[in-house]
């Protein structure tokens, strides 16, 4: 079993979140798919900021058609959150419903959704970051590695590649929204923006075409 984790930056939630940035939903699993359904429902546990203001902004919401509260617990507040079921569908379909993977942790913030799931073969995940790039949905994997090891993945940077990262990472360039933007890390590197960018997206091949079982990436500076 190969289980990764990674976040995409898409519109549902986003103006509801905004109102309450330090809010976080957690996807209770097992909920697909919505078949047969006018709506696609969602339920998800809220903790973390003021419930009352984010109710207020999701009836305001374009991407929310409904959102009912179900229950309250402690400091977490549990609702389902209907969408346009079209547009959800295809969201949950292109993740779930044409491969052999399952959602083991959810969680949506005003930053984006970050997901965790488990497949059964790399290429899974590898047909599933080929397909959300191709609809244009930011996606940025954190770590992905198989059940059978007692580790994540190692790949083989040059030492530039691995200090480009490592910076990167360290100063937020990864993040959602970033923290930093190329201009600003070039200013560590004796490089151009350009050349910096160059040299993170080989490494970032670099890691991504061995973590998903992919051709030798070059490694070359």
């Amino acid at each position: 079993m190969i289980t990764a984790e990674f976040s995409i930056e898409v519109p549902f939630l986003r103006e509801s979140l905004a109102a309450v940035p330090d809010m976080t939903l957690t996807i209770e699993p097992g909920q697909f798919p919505f078949v047969g359904e006018k709506n696609a429902k969602l339920l998800v546990w809220a903790s973390g900021d003021d419930f009352e203001r984010f109710e207020a902004a999701a009836e305001d919401d374009p991407t929310v058609a409904e959102l009912s509260s179900l229950a309250t617990q402690d400091s977490k507040r549990l609702y389902r959150v209907e969408f346009a079921r079209n547009e959800l569908e295809s969201l949950f379909a292109t993740l779930f419903y044409d491969h052999d993977t399952l959602l083991v942790e959810g969680t949506v913030t005003a930053s984006g959704w970050l997901l965790r799931m488990r497949a059964l073969e790399k290429s899974a995940i590898s047909t599933i970051y080929d397909r959300l790039r191709e609809r244009e949905i930011p996606v940025h994997f954190n770590s992905i590695f198989s059940e059978s090891d007692s580790h994540a993945f190692s790949t083989d940077l040059s030492e530039e590649q691995y200090e480009a990262l490592s910076v990167a990472f360290e100063r937020g360039y990864f993040e959602v929204p970033r923290r930093t933007n190329l201009t600003e890390l070039a200013e560590e590197f004796p490089v151009s923006s350009q050349a910096l960018s160059e040299r993170l997206r080989r490494a970032t091949a670099t890691v991504l075409e061995e973590a998903l079982d992919g051709p030798e990436a070059d490694s070359a500076e």
